[in-house]
């Protein structure tokens, strides 16, 4: 037998409830927030992005792979995915790849979020 939810009072009408005191931005460029959001989803990318931010050079991807528990494939996966978002930079230097943060990847986000 289930027992029937409790009748919580309902609250004010939609008619008289108030405006909000601050509207859409229209400025925002929403698109480019969700880009980096969906980018920095992952945990694996939060973290390389925080290496690279971290790193006063450039990181080799040899110095990468080492730090996370996952092929290297899937890393190169996920570095792609913050290339593509514009967070990361790579230069290509013979067989091997240098990451670093992007100049305004981080002012964006942080300018957003202040």
């Amino acid at each position: 037998m289930t027992t029937p939810l409790p009748t919580l009072p309902g609250g004010p009408s939609a008619a008289s409830c108030c405006a909000a005191e601050v509207g859409l931005d229209a400025e925002l460029d929403t698109s480019r927030i969700a880009e980096i959001a969906s980018a920095l989803a992952e945990p694996v990318r939060v973290s390389v992005l925080d290496v690279l931010r971290r790193s006063p050079v450039q990181v080799c991807q040899c110095e990468l792979v080492p730090l996370f528990d996952i092929p290297q494939s899937t890393l190169s996966h996920h570095i792609k995915k913050l290339t593509e978002a514009g967070l990361v930079n790579v230069e290509r230097r013979h067989k091997w790849a240098y990451y670093s943060v992007a100049e305004d990847a981080l002012e964006e986000l942080t300018a957003w979020l202040s």
